[in-house]
């Protein structure tokens, strides 16, 4: 057995930062800064996803061929995750950030350009892999900022990276209804969000705020994962973020279907359930960081467990209005899980004996495993038991999510 597992890791603070010299404006312009950059990666991948429709239209490919050649973006962002705390504890968080939203911004320009599939996926792999390394970078600049800031401000910056969600699709349908083609919209988004980075990039906390002194020692995927087998809270935060996400993705794919199959609604109504479920998780995000500093984490997460089961019962159980009743229980579900990333990334980053760039890379590789698997997974069962009862995995997997939840307390992380 390779020694260097059995060698436990030591803790990895801010080395050469000097927190006396941060003054309350310097703070709040990086708290600002770093809301912006969620939004940018928010809005750069939802612009993406709305014009998928446009591009499926240019390549002239059936949904099969495009699935398989989407899925190389969710590749990208797997392999961001196994290099992502390495390079941030050997650059710092702000200047991984920097380059990773300038490159994915120049990948979404590009990406409108390929006139067949295999140049598109090599295009959308560079844009997950870029979009998923700045998604850790700037979850671990989050949680600097946090410490810093003094009080819990996480799922703010996760309601920016929803309401950049929100923009980038509701901007991405009306350019989409003018018939402006996909090169010409992702062009302009380019340009804006590069000059949203620039902007923002100057107000980040600097390099050092982050920057391992392992760095050298390779802080990796690899050793995380090695500290991950020994630490509960890491262990805990992991199956927290992997149900939240699966959840997420079951929620994301399979809402509208059931709508329109299961209760027989046409298209339009069929999308109002994840119209709920997204609106919800916005404002509960919004909302998030005042409830986690009166209620604490551990609260908001079974609270939010709870809800979600509640909504999950409404949109499960024959009534007398079905639709609504759905509708409602949607909106049950976002507000119910909107928090717990947020809270999950937080946690995470403040695990004890590991950096924060590491713990983060680790728990967002499980989670976003569990985003790609949930999907496949509802619909494997579903077709041996009914999508109804297929849904039924979400309610084990909230259940799982307030067991692990008591790992989340402040001692433990």
């Amino acid at each position: 057995m390779d020694s260097n597992l059995e060698t436990p890791i030591p803790s990895a603070p801010i080395a050469t930062f000097d927190w006396q010299n941060l003054s309350t404006a310097a703070i709040d312009r990086a708290r600002t800064a770093t809301g912006a950059m969620f939004f940018l990666n928010g809005c750069a991948f939802s612009t993406w996803a709305s014009r998928i429709p446009s591009i499926q239209d240019k390549l002239h490919v059936g949904t099969g061929l495009l699935g398989i050649a989407l899925l190389s973006m969710a590749v990208g962002a797997l392999v961001a995750m196994c290099f992502a705390g390495r390079l941030i504890a050997t650059l710092g968080s702000r200047p991984t950030i920097g380059v990773m939203a300038s490159c994915a911004t120049i990948c979404l320009a590009i990406a409108g350009l390929p006139d067949n599939l295999i140049l598109l996926s090599l295009v959308i792999t560079a844009f997950g892999l870029t979009l998923g390394t700045m998604d850790v970078a700037m979850n671990s600049h989050a949680v600097v900022v946090e410490k810093v800031f003094r009080r819990p401000i996480m799922s703010g910056f996760h309601a920016l990276f929803s309401i950049g969600g929100i923009f980038g699709a509701c901007g991405g349908a009306a350019i989409a209804h003018l018939n402006i083609k996909p090169e010409w919209h992702f062009l302009g988004a380019c340009v804006l969000l590069l000059l949203l980075n620039a902007i923002s990039y100057s107000f980040l906390l600097p390099a050092a705020v982050d920057k391992s002194t392992m760095a050298q020692g390779g802080v990796n995927i690899k050793e995380s994962l090695s500290y991950f087998t020994k630490d509960q809270a890491l262990v805990a935060i992991s199956v927290i973020m992997f149900c939240c996400f699966l959840t997420e993705g079951a929620i994301g794919d399979w809402s509208s279907v059931f709508m329109h199959s299961v209760l027989n609604t046409d298209a339009g109504t069929a999308a109002l359930g994840y119209a709920a479920f997204s609106v919800t998780m916005a404002i509960g995000r919004l909302s998030g960081d005042l409830l986690v500093a009166r209620l604490g984490q551990l609260l908001i997460v079974r609270a939010g467990s709870a809800l979600a089961t509640l909504g999950l019962i409404l949109v499960l159980l024959p009534c007398a209005t079905p639709v609504l009743a759905s509708i409602f229980g949607f909106a049950l579900i976002g507000i119910g899980v909107a928090n717990i990333v947020p809270i999950a990334f937080s946690a995470a980053g403040n695990v004890k004996g590991i950096s924060a760039a590491s713990a983060i890379a680790t728990v967002a590789l499980i989670g976003y495993f569990g985003l790609l698997a949930g999907p496949p997974l509802i619909g494997f069962l579903a077709e041996i038991v009914t999508l109804r009862l297929a849904l039924i995995v979400i309610a084990i997997l909230l259940a799982t999510m307030m067991f692990y939840s008591k790992w989340l307390a402040s001692e433990q992380v």
